[in-house]
């Protein structure tokens, strides 16, 4: 693979260079809540004491430092506000690992045709589908891997395969529902848009597909069936909620395409990116144990949706805040399903009287940042569009108050408003949480407060010490005794143009992503010992020996212990212990 390893060595001195983390291996597999790949978001209602609307500044002026407490953290700046917009907009769309959705969809469909050749091995069935599947261009693998049965049923049979453990579900329905994908790969709607009693979609044409909105029929169909299973098994399981689907109206799918192209008209790169990874809408009344819920995303079981509440629908204003919010959790979703995010999942107190996992406070900082790039935008170029949508002041009279609200949400209790949990949280994974996350997840956190900074500040001040954080461990020396070798019986997937390698072993069939710097280490294993290797990674990136093997060491651990590859001669047994 000597195109590959040419790829990855140059790419590796790059990063080597600019950034001082050492090399490591991603496993496939995203650590939110209690279980990994089961993430589901909600906004609840809690009600607050209703109090003067903060006021909303308008005109096309340079950003300030401002007394209300709405812009709170607004750094000094010298562009108009409107440039600063367009800015931060197009820039939190602009980095390929945490920005750029067709970089991220497309990452993702890798995945999943990785594993399904991984899954093949067994089953004579997708064996048969494979070449069909891998000659898809990409808006059909789009389309095809992005239908809620196919992703559902795929999550499933990847939990299979590296737990023993599955979701309920039927057996062959899998390749049942992708070989119908297939059948229909050139018509409009998708398989499961296509069990819909009535066609109604919404939003913006993206490349030949729209949103589609739920309308199951009563009638028993094999895919509606299929679909109500997901949705009886799949929402906020674990949760203790429910959700009660709504039928259509005209009149309710008008209002959510108004909404989205308000989203559309204020943060158009935002709303083009989170687009990207919303294919369904459901409106449905739903209740948690906290009261009534205004909106949810999708886990495992109804990827690619999300749910509204109907009589969030009137309002155009935060219904656009609730699309966002809930799609952007779609979109950190699919970043994390192939880049671990936590490192121990543990549970945390907000200040704003929650106990969450700190997952879930990964979600609301990543949600809450791009709210505030809307709710600048709502400042500042939503006056030209209130005669068009109405001004966001008239719909506060029926417009229930929450943080991510741009209508009413003008209470003074601490920690409210979006802005003010975002600054906390950021604060918090920069400082006390950061040893709960991946290198992946902190780096994430940087560019996300990076993105944002031209319009709010989220810098900290450094801190030594984290509370919780392990203790440097002992510096150690290469030797000469031990050596490494790939694993021959590994399942391969290279993509090449974006320095990943997927891979899985047979005897412990967990996917693995290995990033550019892991890839080059892997193959580098042909019998070289610890110092060879050293050498030869310190020779691609440019850096002194000392310093090479401060990177090499810990993913030479990782891989020994995710089983990519295998250590031989005297100390390896050492070597495998510490990996494990």
């Amino acid at each position: 693979m000597r195109h590959a390893l040419r790829f990855v060595a140059h790419r590796a001195r790059m990063r080597a260079l600019a950034r001082p983390q050492g090399p490591h291996t991603e496993k496939n597999l995203p650590v939110c809540d209690a279980h990994a790949q089961k993430r589901m978001t909600s906004s609840c209602y809690k009600p607050r004491s209703r109090t003067k609307a903060a006021h909303l500044s308008h005109g096309d002026r340079p950003a300030r430092a401002s007394n209300d407490n709405s812009n709170a953290g607004f750094r000094e700046v010298g562009l108009p506000m409107r440039d600063l917009i367009k800015q931060v907009d197009a820039g939190l769309q602009a980095h390929d690992e945490f920005g750029n959705s067709q970089q991220i969809v497309r990452l993702n469909v890798e995945r999943y045709r990785f594993a399904l050749a991984v899954l093949a091995r067994e089953d004579a069935a997708l064996q048969a589908l494979l070449p069909a599947l891998e000659a898809l261009d990409e808006r059909r693998a789009d389309k095809l891997f992005g239908d809620l049965l196919v992703r559902a049923e795929l999550e499933a049979a990847i939990e299979r395969l590296e737990t023993g453990v599955a979701p309920i579900h039927q057996a062959g329905v899998l390749a049942w529902s992708l070989a119908q994908s297939l059948q229909r790969i050139d018509q409009p709607l998708s398989l499961s848009a296509s069990a819909m009693q009535r066609s109604f979609v919404a939003g913006p044409d993206l490349d030949g597909r729209r949103i589609w909105i739920w309308d199951l029929p009563d009638a028993s169909e094999p895919v509606a069936d299929a679909l109500r299973e997901a949705l009886r098994l799949g929402f906020m399981p674990g949760g203790h909620c429910e959700a009660e689907l709504v039928r259509p109206t005209p009149q309710m799918v008008a209002q959510l395409d108004r909404a989205c192209s308000l989203l559309q008209s204020l943060v158009p790169q935002v709303a083009r990116s989170v687009f990207g990874h919303l294919h369904s809408v459901a409106f449905a009344n739903m209740r948690n144990e906290r009261g009534p819920m205004l909106t949810a995303s999708g886990g495992d079981s109804t990827p690619c949706m999300i749910f509204i509440a109907p009589e969030e629908l009137a309002n155009p204003w935060d219904t656009a805040v609730h699309i966002m919010h809930e799609a952007v959790h779609l979109k950190l979703s699919d970043m994390v399903r192939t880049s671990a995010a936590v490192v121990r999942e543990d549970m945390v107190t907000l200040p704003w009287g929650r106990e969450i996992s700190v997952s879930n406070c990964l979600f609301a900082f990543h949600a809450y940042v791009h709210l505030q790039i809307f709710r600048t935008a709502v400042e500042q170029i939503g006056p030209q569009l209130h005669a068009l949508y109405g001004a966001p002041e008239s719909y506060r009279a029926a417009t229930r108050p929450h943080a991510m609200s741009v209508v009413n949400n003008a209470s003074a209790a601490p920690f409210s408003r979006g802005h003010e949990r975002m600054a906390y949280l950021a604060q918090q994974f920069r400082t006390q949480w950061s040893h709960y996350l991946t290198p992946y997840a902190r780096r994430m956190v940087d560019w996300l407060c990076a993105a944002i900074a031209p319009l709010i500040d989220l810098s900290v001040a450094p801190q030594a010490g984290a509370v919780g954080e392990p203790a440097p461990v002992a510096a150690s020396a290469p030797t000469t005794s031990v050596h490494y070798a790939k694993n021959p019986q590994l399942q391969l997937r290279p993509v090449g143009d974006r320095g990943i390698l997927f891979a899985a072993d047979p005897a412990r069939p967990k996917i693995q992503k290995l990033n550019t710097a892991a890839w080059l280490m892997f193959e580098l294993c042909d019998g070289r010992s610890e110092s060879d290797l050293t050498q030869a990674y310190a020779d691609l990136a440019g850096l002194a020996s000392e310093r090479a093997w401060q990177q090499v060491e810990p993913v030479l651990d990782s891989l020994v212990a995710t089983g990519m590859i295998v250590a031989q001669g005297q100390r390896a047994a050492l070597r495998e212990g510490r990996a494990a």
